[in-house]
């Protein structure tokens, strides 16, 4: 059963903004778009999901809040032009806002001669999610970028470091592509429970997809380092992904099973924060890195690999966190260390967290909507 948002504009009569994804899996970038669809909402504009897939975990949640959600039914993203075009000639929304290269390159393709403004996001740094692809993959990457992203109404990144990054790949003019960082929102009240695998006095707690990016290997030894210290703690990774196996086959060898566990994707991360002494983040690359802010956001102190580019901005630069070397075990567990036997003002990190509210995302990106006066006439939060 479907439950409107109180807030929910009308469908029918509010600004249609449509929101292009694959699907609606578990990640970083999809709460982000369902974060900027409630606030958007409650500015009086109607959101719309588009799917190249209709599934995911957090499906629900966006029927839940009352959105539409439109099945592309594209089994491959460039199957997605198509559909996609025949929903914005039908639906004429106000502004079509795409996540994710390459449906950004596509939904400026599919949107050419309408009255549809897309504004692209990306959420990673592209160079470093794609440099395993090879010469002919970022030559395509590179040439797409660079043919259909001047065309947009704006184009957005997630972080400064991000951003530029954006612009070098696609030989965009400087400072073309707008930074914002993602809106994280306030904790709110865990409904479940954090299950901790042992009794321990220090709980670390680690968030993200299990994949080469995030890096979970150089975590794990840097915890066996920590234990090795005399160190009383426990460790928690939460998230799915390809390389549960392995880090599985990790944690065995290392003899951390009793002390470490993997217990997949959960939709209540907030039980785990509010209950956790450390975070940590140990990723090869990042575009922004949601997970330190709502780190930050439960007044935890983060210890996290200085890796480009979202990091050191969200913690400016190890003011509100400790930075550490990417894949550097050793630094990695005498940083938990300290941290974890350090003083903590936890009103610090909250106030550090209140930067990436969900407003102030929201604000931004209304200055890069066409038609102001719509948007003048329905208030801000």
């Amino acid at each position: 059963m479907k439950h409107a948002h109180p807030l929910q504009p009308d469908p029918q009569t509010s600004p249609k903004l449509a929101f292009l994804l694959p699907d609606l899996r578990g990640g970083g970038a999809e709460r982000v778009m369902l974060t900027l669809a409630s606030e958007f909402a409650n500015l009086g504009y109607a959101p719309h999901f588009l799917l190249a897939r209709a599934e995911g975990e957090l499906l629900d949640q966006a029927q839940n809040a009352g959105f539409p959600v439109t099945n592309l039914k594209a089994d491959r993203l460039r199957g997605v032009a198509s559909p996609l075009r025949r929903w914005l000639r039908q639906n004429e929304p106000f502004a079509l806002i795409p996540a994710m290269w390459p449906l950004t390159s596509i939904a400026v393709w599919a949107a050419r001669g309408m009255k549809v403004p897309v504004i692209t996001t990306d959420h990673a740094t592209l160079s470093d999610q794609y440099a395993s692809k090879g010469f002919p993959h970022r030559l395509a990457l590179r040439t797409s970028i660079r043919a259909t992203y001047p065309l947009a109404q704006a184009n957005v990144s997630v972080s400064t470091g991000a951003a530029r990054d954006l612009e070098t790949l696609g030989l965009l003019p400087n400072h073309s592509v707008t930074v914002i960082h993602n809106p994280i929102a306030p904790p709110t009240t865990p409904t479940g429970r954090a299950d901790w695998p042992a009794k321990a006095q220090h709980r670390v707690l680690s968030v993200g997809s299990l994949r080469w990016q995030k890096d979970f290997p150089t975590l794990l030894h840097a915890f066996r380092h920590l234990l090795d210290q005399g160190c009383d703690a426990e460790l928690v990774i939460l998230g799915d992904g390809p390389d549960l196996a392995m880090l599985t086959e990790i944690v065995q060898s290392l003899d951390l099973a009793q002390r470490v566990t993997l217990p997949g994707f959960s939709s209540d991360t907030g039980a785990y924060y509010a209950t956790a002494d450390l975070f940590a983040l140990c990723s090869r690359s990042e575009g922004f890195a949601n997970v330190i802010v709502e780190a930050l956001s439960h007044g935890l102190p983060v210890v996290a690999t200085d890796c480009p580019h979202g990091p050191a901005e969200i913690l400016s630069n190890g003011k509100c966190g400790t930075l550490v070397p990417v894949q550097d075990a050793a630094a990695l567990a005498q940083a938990m260390a300290a941290a974890l036997h350090a003083p903590h003002d936890p009103d610090t990190s909250r106030r550090r967290a209140k930067d990436f509210a969900p407003s102030v995302a929201v604000q931004k990106f209304h200055t890069l909507l066409p038609n102001q006066h719509f948007s003048n006439t329905v208030g801000t939060s």
